[in-house]
């Protein structure tokens, strides 16, 4: 991924030249203006400090969700020592990132062995739906192709992979709570992508109904499953793309 030497959220929305890198951005980092930790092309402006930068502490804005997790990772745990697991663990979050960021997504949250991602702010992107599924994809090709350097006594391990959900729609976005300030998106949105992750298996990207209508033509051959759904009292029809099998 090439990496901008100036912030490319407070360039797109302000027009705002605030450098990140090179000797140029020296100035900066002593304000405290560093590359976000959410996207390497963004600066800490973006991260921490919402309200400031867009007038106001929340927004109504439609965005695409992402959330992928580590399957098995229970019983995998139990067979690695925790800094060989900490090693592994931060393959995984580099390998989302890469996919994520490529596709200028940002990764809001690292949840445990979950990683959740947001699609369309602070960089908008007509095509953020499309743009999450082959982040989707991308990452599960990149876990699989880890999986594939572990120790064979490891790499057999059939349960160890990673399941992605993805949902689009309105969200609230901004900084939520007193006590502790936080940047993130919150509403059902947000929870039916969570819950379709949930009901992914390795290997699987599931998508809603509303994702795969945008992305129809580039997976025709894509599953249709009925999944019942943690919290959510009806059927939820979703699509399922084969990261093995989907087109690059």
């Amino acid at each position: 991924m090439s990496r901008s030497l100036v912030c490319r959220g407070c360039w797109e929305q302000f027009r705002l030249p605030i450098f990140i890198r090179t000797p140029l951005a020296i100035p900066f980092r002593m304000f405290g203006l560093r590359p976000s930790r959410m996207n390497p092309n963004l600066c800490s402006l973006c991260e921490t400090m919402f309200g400031k930068v867009m007038g106001k502490s929340q927004m109504v804005l439609t965005t695409t969700i992402l959330f992928a997790d580590i399957r098995g990772y229970t019983g995998f745990s139990q067979l690695l020592e925790s800094p060989q697991l900490g090693q592994l663990l931060g393959r995984f979050y580099e390998e989302c990132g890469a996919a994520i960021w490529r596709r200028d997504g940002i990764v809001n949250k690292l949840i445990g062995d979950a990683i959740f991602a947001i699609f369309n702010f602070p960089l908008r992107r007509a095509d953020h739906v499309e743009r999450a599924v082959e982040a989707g994809v991308d990452l599960q090709r990149n876990c699989l192709a880890m999986k594939r350097s572990l120790p064979p006594e490891l790499e057999r391990n059939e349960w160890l992979g990673v399941g992605v959900g993805i949902h689009t729609g309105e969200v609230s976005l901004g900084e939520f709570g007193q006590f502790c300030r936080d940047f993130t998106a919150v509403g059902p949105v947000v929870n039916l992508a969570s819950r379709v992750q949930a009901a992914a298996r390795a290997g699987e990207v599931v998508l809603t109904e509303e994702v795969y209508a945008r992305v129809r033509e580039r997976y025709p051959g894509a599953e249709t499953r009925v999944c019942q759904l943690k919290g959510i009292e009806k059927p939820v029809p979703v699509r399922v793309v084969l990261a093995a099998t989907a087109p690059d």
